[in-house]
């Protein structure tokens, strides 16, 4: 009885912290508190989050956008930086 337990659930079947993890676009968090709650390895967890996220277009899409929006950031972050080192070189050569 002990190993059933242990055994991973239906992909539809997940903790509710994971699905609210998941909505609030922590994939990382959901797949965390199905490790922890099922007792799986990460390997296993990871499987059954995606297996949920495939069977869910309305979450897959919400997952897409927040993916994307993390993409512009970031982009956005590099060039601020970029920008930002230039400017700081251009004063360093102006000054020499």
């Amino acid at each position: 009885m002990g190993e059933m337990l242990n055994k991973p659930r239906h992909a539809s079947d997940l903790p509710k912290a994971a699905v609210e993890a998941l909505w609030q676009g922590n994939v990382i968090g959901a797949i965390k508190v199905v490790r922890q709650e099922q007792n799986i390895g990460l390997k296993e967890a990871k499987g059954l989050v995606d297996a949920y996220i495939a069977f869910q277009p309305s979450l897959k899409k919400k997952l897409d956008q927040v993916l994307a929006t993390a993409k512009k950031r970031m982009v956005r972050w590099l060039i601020g930086v970029l920008v930002l080192a230039a400017g700081i070189a251009y004063f360093l050569i102006q000054g020499a």
